[in-house]
């Protein structure tokens, strides 16, 4: 991930002297092709070079620093720094000019300005960033730099995610489960990873297996994931924004930045992502885009019992359908002007808007829960569990989906996973990565967080407990990552099987956890390519989130990252081995 940072950080850049500079032709910029390979290849090495040039050419001092950007910056984008009320504004450049600042000027390393703001008292990359930013916006207005103030600031903060830190180890190490675990010699199963279809839901369905696939949105480039559109108030006391005390923390979810125009503007159905649905079938082991003749466009699908459903638009106007072998079953949806993702309750079907949930049971649709609460955007189907609905949201880069659940009762309550874990792990993070979970009959939620490295448990109470921590089910005390009790165990995607065991899958293999014990049942090795330059190559770099296990003991799985979905199962000789799907052409149902 560092690489492609880095490769980035020109693009970033641009954006802000050009992209927030001026106006772009939005409709150009949707006609053009995407880069081929080659292509695609020659921008990341004209990129590192620019950044290679950077880094030689690096200011030394913040004055240096400030005269950069004095110089490089549009005028159009020094207009809009002169015009921001506060240097509070200045956040904005954050993930942009800041970023490369902290990339092509050294401020991770040990550059002659990252020595110098050392030197000042700023410590951390993204605060010497920040300082340079809003210093440059006193400068630009006139205003004190403050710079012992601010490094007092910085220096308190620091000191006390130390702390944070520091709690959240001792935290973990009584949280950690002591899960049994020895390794053994299983079947080693070959896999050739091909780039295919980044699946969201599997279920078994008519002998085969639905699944949905995910597909980014009209305006998803342009999407504000991470902007708060709701969630907060103004306290009259100070004029401050603050969270509203239901709230965890806030959800983006309803509108994107036009870069045409340059205005917020309320999504409409497709433009952030929608799911569609597939069917496996095991006559000819192909995946196929489902059609449904009364919905022209799909936006999101999930199967309840024995039937599919389908939601999405037909002639401008919101409809649902579902299909069974008994036929179709059509119902009228209960929120006319907004399509809502699809969302299981048992055996029955959920409809979940942005503040409001239905549940259809005998084609009649009943009150869940409504209210002020802005629910998140799921890719995962929403699930009810008894007061509980659960909801993993969608990030554009697949990096950062958060898990959420909506508490109904007496006291209503929308609630994050890392915000209620509460753990800061030493490089800062605070697990907000959910790629997949599951509950079991018991109640209790099973989540595998921080790209397949820990396997956490939620109990029905509240209480934390953890299986697996950085691929291993030993402590280890500085949580670096070191190697020292690295165990290999990679667990991406979980399941539960219907005696409440766990199956769970990851880059290294499948595995089963059964009380605390943990067994590997298969091993999973990279099957040796060959790159365009001749060189064998044996790459192993996938996400498996989803797991199924199929009636003949076979095992279906599906990635995100559009690493495609794989069958494992034995041939006939006995022997384990793996397949890549491939799709077939669409069918109607």
């Amino acid at each position: 991930m560092r690489i492609v940072s880095l490769a980035l950080v020109c693009v970033l850049a641009s954006l802000v002297s050009a992209g927030e500079g001026g106006a772009r032709d939005g409709q150009e910029a949707k006609r053009k092709k995407p880069p081929t390979a080659e292509e695609y290849a020659a921008i990341l090495r004209a990129q590192m070079e620019s950044l290679k040039k950077q880094r030689e050419n690096a200011p030394t001092t913040l004055a240096e620093a400030h005269e950069r950007l004095e110089q490089t910056l549009s005028a159009a984008v020094l207009a809009e720094i002169d015009a921001m009320p506060s240097e509070d504004d200045m956040i904005k450049y954050h993930f942009s000019l800041g970023l490369n600042m902290r990339n092509g000027w050294g401020l991770w390393g040990d550059s002659a300005l990252a020595k110098h703001m050392r030197e000042l008292g700023f410590t951390h990359p993204d605060d010497m960033s920040g300082v340079i930013l809003n210093t440059f916006w006193c400068k630009r207005h006139g205003k004190d730099l403050r710079l012992a103030e601010r490094a007092a600031k910085y220096k308190e903060y620091r000191d006390a995610e130390k702390n944070r830190v520091q709690e959240s180890i001792a935290a973990i190490r009584d949280m950690m489960m002591g899960v049994r675990f020895e390794k053994q010699d299983v079947p080693v199963v070959r896999m050739s990873i091909k780039r295919g279809m980044s699946a969201r839901y599997l279920s078994p369905f008519r002998d085969g297996v639905f699944l949905t696939g995910y597909r980014r949105g009209r305006n998803a480039g342009s999407s504000r994931f991470g902007r708060i559109t709701e969630g907060f108030h103004v306290d009259p006391a100070d004029g401050e924004r603050r969270l509203k005390p239901e709230y965890d923390d806030a959800v983006s979810r309803g509108s994107y930045y036009d870069p045409v125009d340059r205005e917020d503007r309320k999504m409409q159905p497709g433009d952030d992502f929608y799911t569609v649905g597939y069917y496996f079938d095991p006559t000819d082991r192909k995946i196929h885009q489902i059609r449904v003749a009364e919905v022209n466009e799909v936006y999101t699908a999930a199967v309840v019992g024995k039937t599919a459903w389908f939601a999405g638009v037909t002639d401008e106007k919101a409809v649902l359908v579902g299909a069974s072998e008994q036929g179709r079953i059509t119902a009228r949806l209960p929120v006319a002007d907004e399509i809502p993702d699809l969302g299981l309750d048992g055996q029955s079907l959920l409809a979940v808007y942005s503040k409001a949930i239905y549940r259809l049971t005998d084609r009649e649709w009943t009150v869940v829960h409504s209210g002020d609460i802005l629910l998140p955007r799921s890719g995962l189907p929403p699930q009810r569990h008894g007061n509980v609905v659960i909801f993993r949201d969608e990030e554009p880069r697949e990096m950062r989906r958060r898990l959420w659940w909506l508490t109904m009762g007496e006291k209503l309550h929308l609630s994050v996973l890392d915000r209620d874990l509460g753990l800061v792990l030493p490089d800062g993070t605070t697990w907000p990565d959910a790629s997949s979970y599951c509950v079991t009959s018991s109640g209790d939620l099973w989540v595998c967080v921080g790209q397949g490295t820990s396997l956490l448990r939620r109990s029905r109470d509240g209480s934390y407990s953890i299986a697996i921590m950085d691929k291993s089910v030993r402590f280890e005390e500085d949580l670096s990552g070191s190697g020292k009790t690295d165990q290999g165990l990679s667990v991406s995607a979980v399941a539960t099987l219907p005696d409440d065991t766990l199956l769970l899958v990851g880059r290294t293999g499948l595995y089963r956890l059964r009380d605390n014990e943990l067994v590997q049942e298969l091993a999973f090795a990279p099957e040796e390519t060959v790159d365009r330059r001749g060189r064998a190559v044996r790459r192993l770099n996938w996400h498996p989130h989803n797991v199924l296990l199929l009636d003949d003991g076979s095992y279906f799985i599906s990635t995100g990252f559009w690493e495609g979905v794989y069958w494992l199962g034995r041939g006939d000789d006995g022997q384990w081995g793996s397949e890549c799907v491939e799709r077939g052409d669409p069918v109607v149902w």
